[in-house]
C-alpha cells in the first residue's frame, strides 16, 4: 500500500509538498513571499502521521509534528505544532493550533482541489486575539520523479507592494465583478455529509460600493443580498438584513462574520483564491448563537462579466 492510499477517513494529505506563500500583516500590508515545504507520512507503529515541514519568509520556523486521526477528529501532537481539528469532509482541515516555536495560535482552514495534488491554505497567526500574521498559500504534491510545479510569485518588494491591498495583481481576485459557481459539499453541526448544494456567488462594483448576489447557502432562504462598501483591505455592511464584515488578504483570501437576521444565524466565511485567480476553496460554518447548525466547503469557479 503506497503512502497516498494509507490513510483514515476524511481528509489525506500523505506525500511531499512544495509551495509558496503570501504573508501579511494583521492589517493586510503585504510582507513578502515565503517557501512552503512539507513531508506528510504514516508512522506505521501507531497510525499516526508525521509532518516534517520548513516555512522560510517574512516568519521561518521548521520542524516536525505528529496528528493521531480518529474518525473525522485530529489531534495535533507536538512538538512543533499542538491542537485540534477536524476533516470537513474529504477536501478540508478545519484546525486550531498553537505553535511553540513562534509563541502564535492559528486558525487554519486547509483545502485540496478536485486534482487532489494541490492544496490551498489561509492560516491566520495570533498572539492571544492579536492577528499578527495571515498567511496565504498554494502547494503542490510532488510526483515520485520530483519535478514539482510550484505555483508563481508577483514579482516584487514589500518595500513598494506593502501599501497596496491588491499585493501587486492588476485587481483585488474576489472583487472581480462576474460569477463564482459549483458545487458544494453540505454538512450538519456533526459534519456528517447530507445532499450537496449548487451554489452562485455574482459580484458587482459600483464605486467603492460591492454587491454580491448568493443563490444556494444554508442561511434558509434562495436568494441573499450582500452590499459591502470596501477600501481594499477590509469590507462592510451597513444595516440591512445580512450585515458583517470582512478582511482581505492582497484581495485574493478573506475571512469574517455575517448575520443573517431572518433566518435568526451567522455564518463564518473563510475563502482563498488560488494563485491565478481562476478558482476559490471556500469554507463557511453556520451557526445558531455559539452553536454550529452547519458547514459548506468547496471549489468554485470564477466566469468573469462579459
Amino acid at each position: 500500500m503506497t503512502q497516498e492510499e494509507n490513510c483514515e477517513a476524511g481528509f489525506c494529505g500523505i506525500g511531499t509538498w512544495a509551495g509558496t506563500a503570501e504573508v501579511y500583516d494583521g492589517a493586510g500590508a503585504f510582507l513578502g513571499n515565503g517557501s512552503d515545504q512539507r513531508f506528510a507520512r504514516n508512522v506505521e507503529q501507531d497510525g499516526r502521521v508525521r509532518i516534517d515541514l520548513a516555512f522560510i519568509g517574512p516568519l521561518k520556523f521548521a520542524g516536525h509534528y505528529f496528528i493521531k486521526p480518529e474518525g473525522s477528529h485530529r489531534t495535533y501532537q507536538g512538538p512543533a505544532n499542538t491542537g485540534f481539528a477536524e476533516a470537513v469532509g474529504d477536501d478540508a482541515v478545519d484546525g486550531n493550533g498553537y505553535w511553540p516555536v513562534t509563541g502564535l495560535s492559528h486558525r487554519l482552514f486547509l483545502a485540496m482541489l478536485p486534482n487532489s495534488a494541490t492544496q490551498l491554505h489561509l492560516s491566520m497567526m495570533f498572539r492571544g486575539e492579536q492577528l499578527i500574521y495571515t498567511i496565504v498559500s498554494e502547494s503542490q504534491r510532488v510526483p515520485e520523479d520530483g519535478q514539482a510545479r510550484v505555483p508563481g510569485l508577483v514579482s516584487g518588494t514589500s518595500f513598494d507592494l506593502g501599501s497596496d491591498p491588491r499585493a501587486g495583481r492588476p485587481e483585488l481576485l474576489l472583487h472581480r465583478p462576474g460569477t463564482w459557481s459549483g458545487t458544494l459539499q453540505t454538512f450538519d453541526a456533526n459534519l456528517n455529509t447530507v445532499e450537496p448544494r449548487e451554489y452562485q456567488e455574482t459580484i458587482g462594483l459600483d464605486g467603492e460600493q460591492v454587491q454580491a448576489d448568493i443563490l444556494g447557502s444554508l442561511a434558509g432562504s434562495d436568494h441573499q443580498q450582500l452590499r459591502l462598501r470596501t477600501n481594499g483591505w477590509q469590507a462592510w455592511s451597513e444595516m440591512g438584513r445580512v450585515v458583517g464584515s470582512y478582511n482581505l488578504s492582497g484581495g485574493r483570501a478573506l475571512a469574517g462574520t455575517f448575520h443573517h437576521l431572518d433566518s435568526g444565524l451567522r455564518v463564518w466565511r473563510r475563502e482563498v483564491s488560488t494563485n491565478d485567480g481562476q478558482s476559490k476553496a471556500v469554507l463557511h460554518t453556520w451557526y445558531r448563537g455559539g452553536q454550529r447548525v452547519g458547514a459548506q466547503q468547496g471549489v468554485i469557479h470564477f466566469t468573469p462579466t462579459a
